[in-house]
């Protein structure tokens, strides 16, 4: 048998926490992660995060929050039985099953909302063979009104007759659910007279010795009881004071239980219609009523009535001449906004049987006119209807359906629309947090989720095939797919246009078609759709802004197929043989990218000179540059500080003269130099490798990398190094401005490779700083030096490295070198092309990255991963 729970219960703000903060004292436990304290419960609420979440989620699912006016009406029929309600249960019985088991005494869970819950409870415990009792705090309305109003009056409206209602509603339930419960009521207002105090924490804890009350009594802090010094926002009605005054009977005498249950049983509920502030109105007010002329209440009715009373505070003339002003002018931006942060429910869509073969679905926002709109129809869970078409919201049909594609907006518009969304049966919605705000404007509005199969909307005949063909001019996907395996879509560039052979398809004047109308956009859709079907991939060059609103490629369906690439929507042009290594690589399941490793080759000494001591070592590596060699060693001889400077050329087994002429040319200037140095590998192993050679042969504590087609300026070195002289020992990097100087024939519509300081930040999008830097040898050691990647990039994985490591660099602020473009630079004879799967290995290897060409690229269809929204004006 486990330890008896104490389930506290109650109205808000009617001392629960104050009785939670009292228990520990009384050796009765609080376990759980318990809610800290704020400004309206400065020692703490005492109750578990994770039960005040769930039951808070269960009310707002069941559209029963506690503070709004729905929180008065009855729970729903049966809803301990829903799904909702089941997967409450087992998440409590969840909750208490291991907590329940490590209790060796009395414990304690405090929640309010429990009050509303009570046969969640009872289940639980009777489940879990848990005893329950129930300790019911109850403090005089008129305080709990003043702090409710003051604390939530911004957020839901709260007036006093509310706050009232809201209390009654509380306690009453509590008195009704809990009958077969052992009940102990707890009055706020005994704590804070010393004789009912300790009486009542007698009643609580008879075991407690009277060493121990004072201990207890601590934690009863007058200075909090505010409300009680606070005007009333109104007065007290006769029903909510005679039950008050029943409660605090039941604190001190259990045995008049019986007596007040009898009582509250007779008792109609409080009228919503909140009483008029002046008593002469009041009493005009019941004398209609008992002739049978109650004045109009229409908020009681509409289908913005609960919105009305959220504004106003209760149903009254206040709320009337609200909706009043609405219904003619619709709403403001500002109301929309605030609605749309109130609790709200979010019901799945579910299925719903077709009336008869043909239904017309009626939609908001979107654009009948574009294939997306058409797309979504296919999602609606519509059962049983041999033909689904769509039109617009407000049109007369049969069907009492509709599907949401657009925002809501200020004026009289967007609220007769809502009037007549609220008008129909279903409302579908793919936006999950305007799900939530249709349904505060009455709007049975649920969320409509992407279906892994269709209800059969784009399903096409042969007959939809040929007027798609006599139509819009595109050949049926089955014909196609006899042609070739990928469609692409829109124009790729000159390379992918003109390489539309087998495999590839295309139609690249895809956006130019002419849709002239709903049934040519449903026709585009039926054909875009039966690509898929058929087997086709699909690829989408530069979607229009209708297409990414609507999310119109992720709503196709897409048949489970291994070895099928989903659809690619690439931002840039691409050429076709990269295209195909990018599908390619899709229909394999997007292999991660293969480990880099960096070859290690022998080298061999062509020459070294020494005659001092270097600060500096210049490294250029050197492949097939022999005719541009040249230039770069002449600019490391004009360096103003030449003569303590190691100039290491290492060459990557070149084919050319190249290590020839930098032999011959070292031979006559070396004596300019601390040293020279000409290393040769004996195979080629690649930029990195060849870096790597020159830094580990390098005797300075900085190297400045230098290509062997580019130049520095005469200061590079010394102004770099002033730099690092002073750079604290986490600056690994001292980089320049670089001008670039395209050779003859050559464009490069760039002045300076970048204009851009060391930022972690920036690095994120992609390299903007160039090789030719200034690098602190240790910090080269310390990461492992450059690493291999097979197409280029090897600096920009190198900077990520240092960044990794914790190091920075620092810009020095002057046009200090030049970067020579052309037509056989590894830029632009192998990087660009194959930009994809390069981001995509850096990606990999440096998580943080955001490379553009790395992710969303692919749409997996049917799957929607971002809240849909259109301006519907």
């Amino acid at each position: 048998m486990h330890s008896p729970l104490l389930l506290i219960v109650g109205m808000h703000r009617s001392g629960t926490s104050l009785l939670g903060s009292l228990l520990p004292a009384c050796g009765i436990a609080m376990p759980g992660p318990l809610i800290p304290g704020d400004t309206h419960n400065p020692e703490g609420y005492f109750e578990r995060a994770d039960v005040t979440a769930l039951q808070e989620q269960l009310l707002i699912d069941l559209e029963r929050w506690w503070p709004a006016p729905r929180g008065m009406q009855p729970l729903p029929v049966s809803w301990l039985e829903s799904p909702l309600g089941q997967t409450a249960l087992a998440e409590l019985v969840a909750l208490l099953q291991p907590e329940a088991e490590r209790q060796g005494g009395p414990w304690a869970i405090k929640d309010p909302r429990s009050s509303l819950l009570l046969p969640l409870w009872i289940t639980a415990c009777q489940q879990l063979g848990i005893p329950l009792k129930l300790l019911l705090a109850v403090r005089d309305p008129a305080e709990v009104m003043v702090s409710l109003v003051r604390r939530d009056q911004a957020a839901t409206g709260m007036d006093g007759w509310r706050a009232q209602r809201l209390w009654w509603h509380h306690n009453a339930q509590v008195l009704r659910q809990g009958r077969d419960l052992p009940l102990q009521v707890v009055s706020y207002s005994h704590w804070f007279e010393q004789r009912s105090a300790l009486a009542q924490l007698k009643q609580l804890a008879p075991t407690i010795s009277p060493e121990q009350r004072p201990q207890a009594l601590q934690a009863i802090k007058p200075q909090h009881r505010r409300s009680r010094r606070q005007p009333l926002p109104a007065r007290l009605a006769p029903p909510v004071l005679e039950l008050y005054q029943h409660l605090e009977r039941l604190a001190l005498r259990p045995s008049q239980r019986s007596a007040t249950e009898q009582w509250l049983d007779q008792q109609p509920p409080l009228s919503p219609l909140a009483p008029l502030p002046r008593r002469r109105s009041e009493l005009k007010r019941s004398i209609q009523i008992r002739r049978g002329c109650a004045p109009s209440n229409q908020v009681a009715t509409h289908p913005w009535g609960y919105l009305a009373e959220i504004t106003c505070g209760s149903q009254g003339p206040v709320a009337e001449h609200q909706l009043a002003f609405w219904l003619e002018h619709g709403f403001r931006d500002f109301e929309l906004s605030q609605w749309a942060t109130l609790a709200g429910a979010c019901p799945a869509a579910i299925a719903w049987p077709a009336q008869g073969n043909a239904v017309i679905l009626q939609v908001r926002g979107g654009d009948l006119n574009a294939w997306p709109t058409h797309a979504w129809l296919q999602h609606c869970p519509i059962q049983g209807a041999a033909s689904i078409r769509s039109a617009p919201l407000g049109t007369v049909v049969t069907s009492g359906i509709a599907l949401n594609l657009a925002d809501l907006s200020p004026g009289p518009a967007c609220a007769a629309e809502l009037l007549a969304m609220a008008a129909l049966e279903r409302v579908w919605d793919p936006n999950a947090e305007r799900v939530r705000l249709l349904r505060q404007f009455g709007v049975n509005a649920s969320w409509l989720q992407p279906a892994v199969v269709g209800n059969g909307a784009l399903r096409a005949s042969l007959a939809d095939w040929a007027t798609c063909s006599a139509t819009l001019g595109l050949a049926a996907p089955d014909g196609l797919r006899r042609l070739g395996d990928t469609v692409c879509l829109g124009s790729g560039g000159e390379a992918c246009d003109q390489g539309l052979q087998p495999p590839l398809l295309g139609v690249p004047g895809f956006d130019g078609l002419n849709i002239a109308g709903p049934e040519q956009a449903r026709l585009q859709a039926f054909w875009l759709q039966g690509c898929l079907d058929a087997g086709l991939e699909l690829v989408r060059f530069q979607p229009t802004p209708g297409e990414q609103a609507l999310e119109g490629w992720k709503v196709l369906i897409q048949p489970e197929q291994a070895g099928r690439a989903p659809i690619l929507l690439p931002g840039e042009s691409i050429g076709a043989g990269e295209l195909l290594e990018e599908l390619a690589w899709y229909r394999q399941g997007c292999p991660p990218p293969d480990a880099c490793r960096t070859p290690q080759p022998e080298h061999r000494v062509l020459l070294e000179r020494s005659q001092g001591s270097c600060h500096t070592a210049v490294c250029i590596s050197l492949y097939n540059y022999g005719a541009r060699i040249d230039q770069a060693l002449e600019s490391v001889l004009n360096q103003e500080q030449a003569s303590g400077l190691e100039l290491i050329v290492v060459d990557d087994a070149s084919t050319d003269d190249g290590a020839a002429v930098v032999q011959a040319w070292m031979a006559e200037h070396h004596s300019r130099f601390a040293r020279c140095l000409l290393l040769q590998h004996t195979a080629n192993g690649g930029l990195a490798s060849a870096r790597n050679t020159a830094f580990a042969a390098a005797e300075s504590p900085w190297c400045f990398v230098l290509d062997a087609d580019n130049q520095l300026d005469p200061l590079a070195v010394a102004h770099c190094g002033l730099l690092a002289e002073a750079a604290d020992p986490s600056c690994a990097v001292i980089h320049s401005l670089i001008r670039v100087q395209p050779e003859a024939g050559y464009h490069d519509p760039r002045h300076l490779v970048s204009d851009l300081p060391w930022q972690q930040e920036i690095f994120k999008r992609g390299n903007y700083i160039d090789a030719m830097a200034l690098v602190r040898r240790e910090a080269w050691q310390a990461v492992g030096g450059y690493t291999h990647i097979p197409g280029g990039w090897e600096d920009f994985d190198f900077w990520c490295s240092l960044i990794d490591a914790g190091y920075h660099g620092t810009l020095c602020p002057q046009v200090l070198a030049t970067y020579t473009s052309h037509n056989r630079s590894m830029r632009a004879a192998h990087t660009t092309s194959q930009e994809r799967r390069l981001s995509r290995l850096l990606q990999a290897r440096h998580p943080w990255l955001e490379l553009p060409q790395a992710r969303d690229h692919a749409v997996q269809p049917g799957r929607a991963t971002r809240p849909l929204g259109i301006d519907a004006h």
